[in-house]
């Protein structure tokens, strides 16, 4: 099995169409019968002269930068393994490329997007599609209640479906997300009391590099940990940044996260387990016992003598650590 690090090489070795030459492709396909007078937002032409005509263009403040390739929506639509039970969520849903190819697929999907001008753009292109199973919520994912929105009726309001067969299920999370939302809206999503099944996100390339880098790699940080503590994390496939509208300056890639029963190591108190990880990659140059001190208002004779029991070198550096070894590091703080 190859290592995720291996993978990333590989895939920079990759060669992948620029956006003319995909935009040719995108526009040689048919639509399904259903579809023949609906606009193609997945070309950047004509998304470009639609936005333009409501007032509208991409804001960069908000990490607008929309998915225009339908090839990578297709391998994104395989990677989810998606039924017609599901129920989908759509983080930072844009003028709607993911979302209008998910609703085909599952029972609703939910399309959040802040942006006031696009949720109605997106809500508009459902209409036009007949796609009556796509709720749109207009506002800020980090200020939702998303234990309510992916179980309750909130999800399901205004799509003409029932509840009841479709929150018995799990909830997927597949979305483009945007770039200053994805490490804070991951600490909320895998946290969350109810957390999805199963994640597949696009990120930055570099993000996607920390999320599954391993101990001892300079990549290897606070959102590494929460990964491996949560999931089951893999890497599908990186994407250039020529498919997007407008080209954002990094490369990105598709990460899958298969969401646990339960965490992959067991502690007394999350609380402590996180303090503990927290403090080691707050000061990254600094060896485990330093960064320690002063953690739980406990001096260095203590952290001393914590790091002893759990027989870990206190000249170690907290990204050498393993999520076993933060584990026993967390109990034992927990147990004094």
């Amino acid at each position: 099995m190859r290592e995720p690090g291996e993978l990333f090489e590989d895939l920079l070795e990759g060669n992948i169409l620029m956006n003319d030459e995909r935009e040719k492709e995108n526009n040689s396909r048919e639509f399904s019968p259903g579809e023949q007078a609906a606009p193609k937002i997945t070309s950047p032409s004509v998304l470009r002269e639609m936005l333009h005509e409501r007032g509208l263009q991409p804001r960069r403040a908000l990490g607008q930068h929309f998915l225009v390739d339908e090839n990578i929506l297709e391998k994104i639509l395989q990677a989810a393994a998606l039924t017609p039970q599901d129920l989908v969520i759509d983080i930072g849903a844009g003028p709607g490329a993911l979302s209008l190819v998910l609703a085909k697929r599952v029972a609703v999907v939910v399309a959040i997007e802040q942006d006031r001008g696009l949720a109605a753009f997106l809500r508009e292109q459902a209409q036009l599609r007949g796609l009556a199973n796509i709720n749109v919520i207009e506002g800020d994912v980090r200020r939702l209640d998303l234990k309510t929105l992916f179980y309750g009726t909130d999800a399901i309001n205004g799509t003409g479906n029932s509840g009841s067969a479709i929150t018995q299920k799990g909830v997927k999370v597949v979305a483009n997300l945007p770039y200053y939302l994805t490490t804070p809206l991951l600490f909320q999503l895998l946290q969350s009391s109810r957390r999805p099944e199963l994640l597949i996100l696009m990120v930055q390339l570099e993000v996607a590099r920390r999320m599954l880098a391993e101990p001892g790699n300079k990549d290897y940080g606070t959102l590494s940990v929460l990964c491996r503590y949560y999931c089951r994390s893999r890497l599908l496939f990186k994407v250039s940044r020529h498919v997007f509208y407008p080209q954002p300056a990094v490369d990105s890639a598709v990460v899958l996260l298969e969401t646990l029963p339960c965490p992959a190591v067991s502690v007394p108190d999350e609380r402590f387990f996180w303090a503990v990880v927290r403090a080691a990659f707050q000061k990254r140059r600094k060896t485990i016992l330093n960064a320690m001190e002063g953690v739980g208002q406990m001096g260095r004779e203590e952290w001393e003598d914590i790091l002893a029991q759990a027989a870990i070198d206190p000249r170690r550096r907290g990204e050498t650590l393993s999520l076993s070894e933060f584990a026993k590091l967390g109990e034992i703080f927990y147990n004094k």
